[in-house]
């Protein structure tokens, strides 16, 4: 029988076909599996939230910040110095706009822009939003709404403003932009940014399918909880001297900048901290050189020169080496290995107690008193005294004190830290060391904030701590009654204030060179630090001027500017006299 070899070809091709057919179906099933194991298990965050953002829809709500806050002696009411304003951001339209001279004209004249600046921005063709200007008042929206300009509008925004603008700036720092949010940037709003930007709420909902909000389609939500507000233990008033005081020194004695601080001795409190320069926090991001948004105080490390002198004095005392009457024989110098160490006016004053060394800040007297006390006794005093500590004020940015130089127990070290040389300290420091001699030998913790409001309205006052007794009330009261006589008798007698007893001491030290070698020929700081009234001190102050050019020494640059803040004090805290001017 004849085989019909076109039937066998049709059912050969018609197999191939139907397995052909089979392995499509068979690798369309695959897919498909594929494509659900990608949409449910290794995408499913994706595309759940891709259906839930077609549904659903979710806002955070922004708490609002809290406010920083000083205020003055004679008064309860409350400065503000950081607050929340609703101001305005101007865009616009470029592509709507028509005559884009004429407008750029107009808005430049009413914003005092650069024409050119604003021409640029909206001669963008077809591009659908430019911003102009942010932070616009209420009064020039007005102005810019009657010009009634096409392709120009405003957006409101919550902002930050400092009515103060550069008052205290170098305190509560600025609100800047983090990576996610607003931020605070340096000093208080720096410290205490997630106290004072509280916590964020938010809002979720469900669409219709058009993409409308459901009115009673709340899933779920949380208010945002309101942030913190700070009142600052800051004095408006004397925070305002201080600033003047400051920049009018800087620039009487040709200094680079200068420093004020005055503080509570009895408390701690920080009444006034003034530098200079400083800067307008509304406008920070105009500011080229950022170690301006530094707070000197807290951040600038300095060999503080004589007014080491009394915390010298004061070990040697509360030791038992030494006592106010305690005398040597100043032969001008001292050697010590192969330095030679001589007494800054280069004067030979033969028998000198050591209320006498005070007077005439004598290097080769207080070397004297370092050398008859223990090495690990001295360092210890230094350190409890706080001047390689951080003191915990609360502003970003705070520096530690240097004292490893007498680390290594070499005589020439323990000699230089003795008037001041040789360690680093900041002026906070520094100063609050010397407070403690005002404080009956207590030393206190540095704070700059009076109270916490918090948003229901409960107030949380900050109370003073007291860190340590670091010398005797005995040996305190003997220190302050030898600077009361640097101010009567000795180099101080510049800051003397009629009628009143204050305790002073100068300090000029050298510089150290960059290169560490050596210091530096014609350059100094000059620190003035005192207190009083006496017998009961209500501040101490410290004042500073790097690099003056116009003084050679304290005396007659820093002990000024300390009288003339002590006279502004005194009237107005309404300090009586406690003595005969004369």
């Amino acid at each position: 029988m004849k085989k019909n070899y076109s039937t066998l070809n049709c059912k050969n091709v018609f197999i191939m076909r139907l397995y052909i057919l089979i392995a499509f179906i068979i690798l369309l099933f695959f897919l498909i599996l594929y494509r659900v194991f990608q949409i449910q298990i290794v995408k499913n965050d994706f595309y759940k939230a891709l259906a839930q953002n077609q549904h659903e829809f979710f806002s955070n709500t922004m708490p609002r910040r809290g406010e920083i806050f000083i205020k003055d002696l004679y008064s309860e009411k409350l400065y503000p110095l950081a607050v929340n304003k609703e101001l305005s951001t101007l865009y616009a339209i470029p592509k709507v706009i028509e005559d884009k001279k004429n407008v750029s004209d107009r808005l430049s004249t009413i914003l005092e822009l650069d024409a050119d600046e604003v021409y640029k921005k909206i001669d963008k063709k077809d591009d659908p939003y430019e911003v102009i200007k942010k932070k616009i008042s209420d009064e020039l929206v007005e102005m810019i709404k009657k010009e009634e300009i096409e392709g120009i509008d405003f957006i409101p925004e919550i902002t930050r403003y400092y009515p103060g603008n550069e008052l205290a700036s170098n305190v509560i720092g600025f609100l800047g932009y983090g990576e996610e949010k607003p931020k605070g940037q340096y000093g208080i709003e720096g410290f205490y940014n997630e106290k004072l930007e509280g916590k964020m709420g938010f809002m979720e909902m469900e669409k219709d399918a058009s993409g409308k909000l459901i009115s009673f389609g709340l899933k779920s939500s949380q208010y945002p909880k309101d942030g913190t507000s700070i009142v600052l233990t800051i004095d408006q008033t004397i925070q305002y001297v201080a600033e003047k005081k400051i920049k009018n020194a800087v620039e009487l004695f040709g200094a680079v900048k200068g420093d004020i601080i005055i503080m509570n001795p009895k408390t701690g409190e920080i009444i006034a901290m003034a530098q200079y320069q400083n800067y307008n926090p509304n406008e920070y991001f105009t500011e080229k050189d950022m170690s301006v948004f530094l707070n000197s105080g807290i951040h600038n490390l300095y060999e503080p020169g004589s007014i080491q002198k009394p915390l010298t004095m004061a070990i040697g005392i509360d030791t038992g080496k030494i006592g106010p009457s305690t005398t040597y024989i100043d032969e001008g110098f001292v050697k010590i290995d192969n330095w030679t160490i001589r007494n800054s006016d280069g004067k030979v004053n033969g028998k000198q107690s050591m209320k006498e060394v005070l007077e005439k800040s004598l290097n080769t007297g207080t070397i004297f008193v370092a050398q008859q006390v223990e090495k690990s006794d001295y360092y210890k005093y230094l350190s409890n005294f706080g001047l390689d500590q951080l003191t915990g004020i609360e502003i970003s940015g705070e520096a530690r004190g240097n004292l490893s130089n007498l680390k290594g127990k070499k005589d020439i070290n323990y000699a230089t830290a003795s008037y001041g040389q040789g360690i680093s300290v900041t002026p906070l420091a520094i100063i609050n060391a010397i407070s403690a001699l005002a404080n009956d030998g207590k030393l206190m913790k540095p704070h700059i904030v009076s109270e916490f409001i918090n948003p229901d309205g409960t107030r949380e006052k900050v109370e003073p701590t007291e860190l340590r007794q670091v010398v005797s009330p005995r040996t305190a009261n003997i220190v302050s009654a030898m600077m009361i006589s640097v101010i009567e008798n000795g180099h101080a007698k510049l800051a003397k204030v009629a009628g009143y007893n204050f305790a002073g001491k100068t300090g000029t030290a050298q510089i150290p060179k960059k290169d560490g070698r050596g210091y530096e020929e014609e350059k100094t700081i000059h620190t003035f630090v005192g207190f009083g009234p006496m017998p009961s001190p209500k501040f101490s102050i410290l004042v500073k001027l790097d690099e003056p050019k116009n003084a050679p020494f304290a005396a007659d640059t820093t002990a000024i500017v300390f009288r003339e803040l002590t006279e502004e004090l005194v009237n107005y805290y309404n300090i009586p006299p406690t003595r005969d001017k004369d």
